[in-house]
């Protein structure tokens, strides 16, 4: 290690179990350097540690929707852009590496599941000082889920160590080369180096590249396939030129996307990011970079947009295809009525009524399931009694027995704390009384004694029959005659667009309880 690093070193361990970075830390320590690890589990702490102290390493697990590492690299990307950062998981794919490459990674290490790894339990200092075969200091890929976890995370600190002012060009070229190689180890991609010609010659091809196109390195190294030429498709060629231009104009890194020609004659999708770098033998500079495939990841981006058609083209058939015509059939009624007293008019107003909530909450259903992309912190008491005003509680009595900031989309926040309040008292009567509080507080101890973070909102009228608490969250279920069934779906898709989820319980008054889980707050 550096002798630049002669104080402690801080180590910032996000959003996982707190032994796997301690395993990771303990060769440093064996080597005589002094490491601080402090944990955080929720962004928002992390964040502030950030901002408040300094910060050599971060080292967070990926293991959504209870932690998403890859959101909390941006985050921290947006306040630091050069701090370490080493995201491991046991859950890889070159989805998660690509995002996490594009979103700023230092080192991203997949590790096995528990038990699944034959070297689980080698010491931290089988990694030695991290050196491989060919002389680099990255992990090569091999090391068991936890060495290869302390590998990349002594590299990591050495490099935060380091004197970037002194280091010279040479090192800073073959320490990135080592990194990107580190990365795409494990994954369906490749390290390349390549002339800045239209052609795109490749002089040096390392890495998977036989999986992902079908050519192996050796191929790919020689004028036998030329990557211009024989592999990117020719109505994306023009494009990606222009993209890597642009950046080499501005000095800058670039990203592309763009399909290929696979050797068997399929069609991919790859993403590759890259940049400008100076030989050290002081040749003409080069493009240096790396591709990833990204096939299965656009084709779930297509079927997502296709679904996304097909929502709006649902609610705009609710809107007005269906909302028209009702609207026409009440006024008739009404009309009707100044005309005659009927029974079968008051019955045929209360059919239009339900069929106007249908509509109501097949619209909340649709906008319920869209996707979350910002949250904030949000005072979970407020967002109750603001969302408890805008609905028709009659008699109703509410207790807030939570005081909370959580992570959330306001608005989608009140409409399923809405949809709460109003199903408790559709079901328990004006009377009711409805308690928000945290479990593992007064009201509420936590089953097991788990620190899992859940609030719950709940009743005491009947509650709901323990056959029937999965069913409740199932489309179209209610257990009243007239309900619509769609008040707790709507919650269920509510929580799972946060990445939380929800569970039918009995209340402590015997009422019903619903429990809202894996919440993120301070």
């Amino acid at each position: 290690m550096s002798d630049a690093v002669a104080d402690a070193l801080g180590v910032l361990a996000a959003g996982g179990d707190p032994a796997v970075v301690e395993h990771g830390v303990s060769a440093l320590e064996d080597r005589g350097c002094d490491v601080r690890v402090e944990t955080v589990t929720t962004t928002s702490a992390g964040l502030k540690r950030i901002r408040s102290a300094s910060v050599d390493c971060v080292v967070s697990d990926h293991r959504p929707p209870e932690w998403d590492g890859i959101e909390f690299l941006r985050r921290v990307r947006e306040i630091v852009s050069d701090v370490p950062f080493v995201l491991y998981t046991a859950d890889g794919s070159e989805a998660v590496a690509s995002e996490a490459i594009a979103a700023g990674v230092t080192d991203y290490v997949p590790r096995d599941p528990p038990g699944e790894s034959d070297e689980s339990d080698a010491d931290a200092d089988d990694v030695g000082d991290g050196t491989d075969d060919n002389g680099g200091d990255g992990v090569d890929g091999t090391d068991s889920g936890d060495d290869a976890l302390a590998a990349a995370i002594r590299s990591a600190v050495e490099r935060a160590g380091q004197d970037g002012e002194t280091a010279d060009t040479a090192n800073r070229h073959a320490d990135h080369a080592r990194r990107l190689e580190t990365l795409v180890s494990n994954l369906p991609g490749f390290v390349y180096r390549c002339r800045n010609e239209p052609e795109w010659p490749m002089e040096i091809v390392k890495g998977d590249s036989e999986s992902v196109t079908g050519y192996t390195t050796a191929e790919l190294e020689s004028d036998e396939v030329v990557w211009g030429d024989d592999v990117l498709l020719p109505d994306d060629a023009e494009r990606t030129w222009e993209v890597v231009q642009e950046a080499m104009d501005s000095d800058s890194e670039f990203e592309v996307t763009y399909r290929i020609h696979t050797k068997d004659g399929s069609i991919k999708w790859m993403w590759e990011r890259g940049q400008l770098v100076t030989p050290e033998d002081g040749d003409e500079p080069v493009l240096e970079g790396f591709i990833f495939d990204i096939t299965e990841r656009k084709r779930y981006e297509e079927e997502l947009e296709r679904r996304n058609r097909e929502l709006e083209r649902f609610t705009s058939i609710v809107s007005h295809d269906l909302r028209n015509p009702l609207n026409v059939a009440s006024g008739r009624v009404e009309l009707a009525r100044e005309e005659v007293e009927s029974n079968h008019l008051d019955r045929a107003a209360a059919a239009h009524e339900h069929m106007e909530s249908l509509i109501d909450d097949l619209l909340e259903l649709a906008r319920s399931g869209e996707r979350i992309t910002e949250t904030e912190p949000v005072s979970l008491s407020a967002v109750v009694r603001r969302a408890w005003r805008n609905v028709a509680t009659g008699d109703a009595t509410l207790a807030v027995e939570i005081d909370r900031t959580v992570e959330a989309d306001p608005s989608r926040l009140a409409q399923l704390v809405e949809n709460l309040a109003r199903n408790a008292v559709e079901h328990a009567g004006d009377d009711v009384t409805v308690t928000v509080g945290e479990i593992g507080g007064d009201r509420g101890p936590t089953e097991g004694g788990d620190s899992q973070k859940r609030f719950y909102v709940e009743d005491n009228g009947p509650g709901i029959p323990e056959e029937h608490r999965e069913d409740v969250f199932e489309m179209g279920f209610s257990t009243e005659e007239d309900g619509t069934g769609f008040g707790l779906p709507i919650v269920a898709q509510i929580a799972e667009a946060h990445g939380w989820n929800v569970e039918a319980t009995a209340g402590t008054d015997g009422g019903a309880r619903i429990a809202v889980t894996g919440v993120e707050w301070d």
